[in-house]
């Protein structure tokens, strides 16, 4: 909406040997502080039960839930949203408000979804109206006068963000001409930016990353520009299974110096495919997220009522096709974001990945220790890790260097995982203020921490 191992992890190596390929390398520089950690990839799209307090609190506390998103998709009627009448629209809109308070419940932002509450969650048949159709936005209009008096009259606005349209460079989502989007993004900005000054109109959210050759980039961007209609984050969406941060945020940098556009942050509100949301690949997202500064919301590949369950896939119950089951228990995903979340403390340092972009790696500088989450992106072979600048954190510049390794290990999707995999102690001899390490990749699923005194 990818694991790795130390070398002498002997174990764990002789069970899984592997074809031995060139190595490539991801580094760690100790002396390039690049901030307080905000764990930026903690939040997740839909994944919150409408009741409330459903799922129990340290689930959330847990990963520092700090983003939501969602809007009634895929409420079966009668809560099938505004374009089936407004008493559909009433049932849509109680889900998304109630996820709206969990999600202030821990001061988590909320990403309202207007094209789902709409009815356009992908559910919707093929004569389905959109708004503008045939120049009449009528019903459009009179949708956001409803929805706007509804958020008020619930006191909703509070850390509210507002997508003003999911996808459009999808036909699942909307259906009409790439002008009539754009003309849609005029009207509805200006409208909401006029009814609440402080909220946050963010966008376009395209399925696409930002490109030079795509013509919706180009002719939003170009648009929004003349249009006085610029969004407070830019949007977009990294689910289609390849592209890394550096290379689509270089892409719309460029384009923002062509349009003469200012850069503003960045939402990434939907990341990862369905494969990758395990252990090792959530370890890669959260590590590209980190590296250009840009908020992350995980994917949700679950549908019907699931998808107002689990949290983004980081859960589990004893009966996942129970709506209103309980029973929760963590999977391997959440081991992950537990760790980034409660162990990732002080303050980072600047990571680059491999060469081949398939290993990444998130680090920071605490108190007691330097940590380096790793992943890799669904793929085995042998990778290396590089930390310099050893000195930075009050070590010397040659000797031995003991390293703590953890494991994060997959049960799958549904599969519970209670704790990370203690995988011992190891010292490494090093020199010129810099350690190496090697890293086996011995399955396409396992994430790994690796962990040092400072000096």
């Amino acid at each position: 909406m990818y694991a790795l191992l130390s070398l002498l992890c002997a174990a764990v190596v002789a069970a899984s040997p592997l074809e031995q390929r060139d190595t490539v390398t991801s580094t760690v520089n100790l002396g390039n502080n690049t901030g307080t950690p905000q764990h930026l990839a903690s939040g997740f799209i839909y994944g919150i039960p409408d009741q409330l307090n459903q799922i129990p609190d340290h689930f959330y506390t847990g990963i520092g839930f700090n983003y939501a998103r969602a809007g009634g998709a895929q409420v079966a009627a009668p809560g099938r949203g505004w374009i089936w009448g407004l008493s559909e629209y009433k049932v849509r809109f109680a889900s998304a408000l109630s996820n709206y308070k969990t999600a202030r419940k821990y001061n988590a932002n909320f990403i309202f979804l207007i094209h789902d509450l709409w009815g356009a969650d992908g559910s919707q048949n093929s004569t389905a109206p959109y708004p503008g159709d045939n120049g009449d936005w009528t019903s459009w209009d009179n949708y956001l006068t409803q929805w706007i008096s509804d958020m008020n009259a619930n006191s909703a606005t509070a850390g509210l963000s507002i997508d003003i349209w999911n996808e459009p460079d999808l036909t699942y989502f909307w259906k009409a001409s790439q002008a009539q989007y754009i003309q849609m993004w005029g009207r509805t900005y200006h409208r909401l930016r006029q009814a609440w000054p402080s909220v946050k109109l963010i966008g376009p959210a395209f399925a696409g990353q930002p490109d030079r050759s795509n013509t919706w980039w180009t002719n939003f961007l170009s648009f929004v520009a003349s249009n006085s209609s610029v969004p407070d984050e830019y949007v977009w969406h990294m689910e289609g299974g390849g592209g890394d941060m550096q290379g689509a945020y270089g892409a719309l940098v460029g384009m923002l110096q062509t349009y003469k556009l200012p850069i503003k942050p960045l939402n990434i509100d939907e990341y990862a495919t369905f494969p990758e949301q395990v252990p090792a690949g959530s370890a890669w997202w959260i590590s590209q997220l980190e590296r250009v500064n840009a908020h992350g919301l995980r994917g949700n590949w679950l549908s019907g009522s699931q998808l107002h369950d689990f949290m983004g896939s980081l859960v589990s119950k004893t009966n996942t096709n129970s709506p209103t089951g309980t029973g929760y228990y963590p999977n391997g995903d959440y081991q992950v974001y537990q760790y980034y979340n409660l162990n990732m403390t002080g303050y980072r340092v600047g990571t680059s990945p491999s060469a081949d972009l398939k290993l990444d790696t998130f680090a920071t500088v605490g108190k007691d220790m330097v940590r380096v989450l790793t992943g890799v992106r669904i793929t085995s072979g042998t990778w290396q890790i590089t930390i310099n600048s050893l000195s930075s954190v009050g070590l010397p510049s040659s000797g031995s260097l003991n390293i703590h390794t953890w494991g994060f290990p997959s049960n799958g999707h549904f599969g519970e995982v209670d704790a990370p995999n203690d995988l011992g102690w190891y010292s490494h001899t090093y020199s010129g203020n810099s350690v190496t390490f090697p890293v086996y990749q011995t399955d396409t699923s396992t994430a790994y921490a690796f962990e040092f005194y400072v000096g």
